[in-house]
């Protein structure tokens, strides 16, 4: 009977370790009631976007704030506030430069480049375990906050927004590649039910271009060869042709055809028919999840007469029936609900609120659309 005791209380201890070694996470995923979305950068907006009527937001978190304690805390109560609206989070996770202050080896770089955003480190085994240790640390903390995660920004974009370095596309995909699944394995491994999604700009077919500029439409075949297994997802940059004006269609690139330059909400099915494709199927057997994460529609337009508020207004609406209407899109974010100057400098006046934080005839226009 003693030894039955000792046996009984061993186990109990294991089972106790066990469970403090490896937690058990709920899993969670908000689901929207429809795609109308929008980018929001504070607290304060949140109640704007639920006036709106968004269902989902999406939102910025550079890496470098997961090493300091009080960003994380403004972050997380950020993410607290948004479930409490009930609303769907979209979290894309930016590599910036800063983050080599607290980890160095989370740059492919050791010194700056100009580059907005860098790739995850994934040039030697110290970086891949550096990007491992970021990701689990963000995810870790706000796991049951998120739906849906994007790796990176416009990763088509090498020189500005996921600087790795210049190299052939193979081995760019590669690199991307790893990156992902690195941090695909750790949210998954914290909640199966969150969404990770490959981030491109609008650019589909760019042709031989030197450096660090690839055609999504050459990257998604290389990336489903390495990531095929995982249930990864797309997001889109569907913006128009011309960031300064909102008009997008009589975009000249933006064609009717399989090997068009641009994809934008004048032609998304170019995209989806490619998606519905055998191959890019997901493990099960359906069409991947695509969220349309980034798009703005300026009201501040020097083709247009400059001040163009209704012209906007009206290009929302177009841009949103068109996004509605095809099956396969499962959200629509605006870039962005309040303008900031530095953007408005370049007639990028994509906000339905100005600065002061005065209602667009944009508010009105994408808060009526889709009732």
């Amino acid at each position: 009977m003693k030894i039955l005791k000792q046996i009984t209380a061993f186990l109990t201890a294991a089972a106790v370790c066990a469970s403090t070694a490896i937690p058990a996470y709920a899993d969670y995923y908000k689901e929207p009631a429809n795609i109308k979305g929008v980018l929001i950068n504070s607290e304060s907006e949140v109640a704007k976007a639920v006036e709106l009527g968004a269902t989902q937001v999406i939102t910025n978190f550079p890496m470098s704030w997961a090493y300091q304690s009080d960003m994380m805390a403004v972050y997380e109560r950020f993410l607290n506030t948004i479930k409490t609206a009930g609303l769907s989070a979209t979290v894309i996770v930016l590599n910036d430069f800063q983050a080599a202050s607290y980890n160095p080896d989370l740059l492919p770089v050791s010194g700056p480049t100009g580059a907005n955003y860098y790739a995850f480190n994934t040039l030697n085994e110290e970086g891949i375990q550096a990007t491992r240790d970021a990701a689990s640390r963000v995810v870790s903390r706000f796991h049951n906050l998120v739906s849906n995660w994007v790796i990176g920004n416009e990763i088509n974009d090498g020189q500005a927004w996921n600087y790795i370095g210049p190299m052939d596309i193979d081995s760019y995909c590669s690199h991307y590649a790893t990156a992902f699944r690195t941090w695909y394995d750790v949210i998954k491994s914290h909640n199966s039910l969150a969404r990770v999604y490959i981030p491109f700009d609008f650019r589909w077919n760019v042709g031989q271009v030197e450096g660090f500029k690839y055609g999504a439409m050459d990257m998604m075949p290389r990336l489903n060869n390495q990531l095929r297994d995982t249930d990864y997802g797309i997001a889109w940059h569907a913006y128009p042709e011309e960031f300064d004006n909102p008009i997008f269609s009589d975009d000249r690139h933006a064609q009717e055809k399989a090997n068009t330059y641009i994809i934008n909400l004048k032609n998304l099915h170019i995209l989806t028919d490619y998606m519905d494709q055998a191959d890019m199927l997901s493990p099960a057997g359906v069409p991947r999840h695509l969220i349309l994460s980034e798009q703005g529609f300026t009201s501040l337009s020097p083709a247009n007469g400059g001040e163009c508020q209704e012209l906007q207004a009206q290009c929302i609406v177009e841009a949103y029936q068109a996004a509605a209407a095809n099956p396969h899109v499962e959200a629509f974010m605006l870039n962005r609900l309040t303008d900031v100057p530095e953007l408005i400098q370049e007639n990028y006046a994509f906000g339905l609120l100005d600065p002061s934080g005065n209602k667009k005839l944009s508010w009105e226009a994408y808060k009526n659309v889709g009732n």
